[in-house]
């Protein structure tokens, strides 16, 4: 006789109202996993097996945890609004002061018009902020307003003549070039223009706003540009990271349940679904067409399409791939789909992937097969502690693992290639008083790093703002591009 199907079982969470989920029994496990154990992570570091992982589905409260973590998401969506409308707030009025000079010369030229206006007089008075404009930074350019890049990069590719082989590649800071594109992709399209084609000399190829299949809005962002606009020899891919305010890009952090790729290994879904990836139902993360979208533009689909038009009008190129925080974890997730495509074309020209404060993003098994597949083209560069790339938490936590080189930045900018960076899972308590030592180290060092390595480097006061908070949570401000691009530029990689 044969045997009776297995019955698949659903089950339902509520939230108390009429709102709740659906998920089956291996759905469940599969988010349950690492988040019961998140709960556990202080409990687990003082259990004496500490290499192993615990399973906490054989908990009987462990529904209580999906509830505690949907309501935690549902909480976001409830306050999206009033979070983005802080942020806006907050960064019109740093505008404001910011365009008119500081706070000072704000009132001034506030007075001035007033009394102008009075008079029938015109002349110059308040600018407001435009936050389309090329001229409006959000929070991330406030705290480090540099746009140029450096003058290894610049000086090398203004010779038309000079060819990018392995040779000459050595000579420009590839490193500096990939963090500040990874810092202006937190900007507005008219912004990265400007910064692009102005500062840089460069041809911006598109700015993209993509639809994310998480969030279900068009809050992917990513921009392409090359070295010229005919006979290229560089192109860079940039993904914009997590902004503060943006609830969406937490919903996508958050989403932490896995989604396969088949022949790679396991990855972060929410990340995969900031791409237009799919989680298929046997399939794991399928290949549709891009049609399939609609009209919807989708991050990995649109950008993969893009690289094979401007190759095929130029053989000798080389491609970079970066981006900072969740900018960093879509540009490997997008080189490891292509690898998981065979995209032979486009792998074939990738110069290197470049990773700034990036969480982790697959399995044993994805790390295993992608350090084996890239060979060396993959680096991940971290700040002292920050928090970002101990995200989510590793062995014995979750099964979340970093592969590659790892170039790790302690003591002022000083370079450590290492397997992976010390204090992995942030909360050890034996890294508790160095944490909070370089925190202040890194405060005073700011007040006078303009003196020793010049005026590009001095700080102003949002920045120094932001190494306070630093006091008492040193692996935040440790996150900021600000150290990204004095790492690149003081202790370049050339490895």
């Amino acid at each position: 006789m044969a045997a009776k199907a297995t019955e698949k079982r659903w089950y339902r969470v509520s939230f108390g109202d009429s709102s709740h989920i659906r998920c089956s029994v291996s759905e469940l496990q599969e988010l349950t996993n690492p988040l019961i154990s998140w709960i556990f992570f202080f409990y687990s570091y003082s259990m004496a097996a500490c290499n192993e992982t615990i399973n906490l589905l054989e908990n009987p409260n462990a529904g209580w945890f999906i509830v505690l973590v949907c309501k935690i998401q549902k909480i976001l969506l409830l306050l999206s609004g009033r979070l983005k409308r802080m942020g806006d707030k907050l960064e019109f009025t740093l505008n404001l002061v910011y365009l008119n000079g500081g706070i000072v010369h704000m009132v001034l030229r506030t007075i001035s018009g007033i009394s102008n206006l009075i008079r029938s007089i015109h002349s110059p008075t308040l600018v407001i902020p435009n936050r389309g404009s090329e001229d409006f930074m959000s929070l991330v350019s406030l705290v480090d307003g540099r746009t140029e890049l450096h003058r290894s990069v610049s000086g090398l590719l203004s010779f038309p003549w000079a060819e990018l082989d392995e040779r000459t590649i050595n000579r420009i800071n590839t490193q500096d070039l990939c963090i500040m594109a990874a810092k202006v992709a937190y900007e507005n399209k008219a912004y990265v223009h400007k910064v692009v084609t102005k500062h840089w000399k460069m041809h911006l190829v598109g700015f993209f706003e993509f639809y994310n299949e998480c969030s279900m809005n068009y809050d992917t962002q990513a921009f392409i540009f090359c070295d010229r606009k005919s006979s290229i020899r560089l192109i860079v891919v940039a993904f914009r990271g997590t902004e503060i305010f943006n609830a969406a890009d937490w919903l996508t952090d958050l989403d932490i349940s896995w989604a396969s790729i088949p022949g790679i290994g396991k990855v972060h879904q929410g990340f995969m679904k900031a791409l237009g990836l799919h989680q298929a139902e046997t399939n794991g993360v399928g290949s549709r067409k891009h049609a399939e979208a609609g009209n919807k533009s989708l991050a990995y689909y649109t950008i993969r399409e893009k690289l094979k038009r401007l190759l095929k009008r130029n053989q000798a190129v080389k491609i970079l791939v970066t981006g900072h925080s969740l900018g960093g974890a879509l540009a490997i997730l997008f080189v490891a789909k292509l690898v998981h495509e065979k995209e032979e074309a486009i792998l074939n020209k990738l110069l290197r992937v470049y990773t700034f404060g990036q969480p982790r993003v697959g399995d044993e098994t994805f790390r295993s097969s992608m350090a084996r597949r890239l060979k060396g083209k993959y680096v991940r560069v971290v700040y002292r502690y920050d928090i970002v790339p101990r995200l989510p938490f590793g062995s014995p936590v979750t099964p979340f693992a970093h592969f590659g080189k790892c170039i790790y930045y302690t003591n002022w900018y000083q370079k450590q290639v290492l397997e992976k960076e010390p204090d992995e899972n942030y909360f050890n308590p034996l890294y508790f008083i160095p944490m909070h030592w370089n925190a202040w180290m890194d405060l005073f060092r700011a007040l006078f790093v303009g003196f020793q390595q010049g005026e590009s480097f001095e700080e102003n006061l949002l920045s120094l703002l932001e190494r306070f908070v630093g006091l008492l949570i040193p692996g935040v401000s440790s996150h900021s591009p600000r150290d990204y691009i004095n790492c690149a530029r003081l202790c370049p990689d050339h490895t």
